[in-house]
């Protein structure tokens, strides 16, 4: 565990890095309360540190559990076995709400009521509303298919993904639809 710290501290900076026993508990659990601790947190603040770290994780063979916001239900946030836990949380930005073609361009840590607010303030509505929507992220969104009560009657978060731009476990970007 020393290597792979001192490792991705030497790749992302020391402010990207956390082996902190109360960092290592928050990003060990989600609200089911499965638990597993990483080896080491990221805390991915742009692409590039995504970029880095999956290149490195899988250059030398290390497990990585991406992690938005962590309020879901399935464990999906929850480390496996130690390694890395990515987290995209400060990857928060609300890049832009086009009105034009009603497209909005969100980072993956984005929360989701930030994302209504803002498009409600332009005269739009994004209607996915899981329960966990005032804590939930965009991220966590496309990869649960979120839906809520409304996904009866406008379908679920599927429906409103134009483009996603990807960083594969290779470390590679993948760029898909609009924009």
């Amino acid at each position: 565990m020393a290597d792979l710290f001192s490792d991705l501290t030497a790749l992302l900076g020391p402010d990207r890095v956390s082996v902190a026993p109360d960092v290592l508990a928050t990003h060990s659990i989600d609200k089911w309360h499965a638990s597993a601790p990483p080896d080491v947190v990221v805390l991915a603040r742009e692409r590039d540190d995504v970029v880095k770290t999956l290149r490195y994780a899988h250059e030398h063979g290390v497990p990585v559990t991406t992690r938005g916001a962590g309020v879901g239900y399935v464990g999906g946030v929850v480390p496996v076995r130690g390694g890395i836990v990515l987290s995209v949380r400060g990857m928060d930005r609300i890049v832009e709400i086009h009105t034009g073609d009603g497209v909005a361009v969100v980072e993956p840590g984005a929360i989701l009521n930030d994302l209504q607010q803002a498009a409600r303030a332009k005269g739009w509505y994004y209607p996915p509303d899981p329960a966990s929507l005032k804590e939930c992220s965009i991220g966590g969104n496309i990869a649960a298919n979120a839906g809520g009560p409304r996904c009866l009657k406008y379908g679920v978060t599927r429906h409103y993904v134009l483009g996603l731009e990807v960083v594969l476990a290779n470390g590679e970007v993948l760029v898909t639809g609009g924009r």
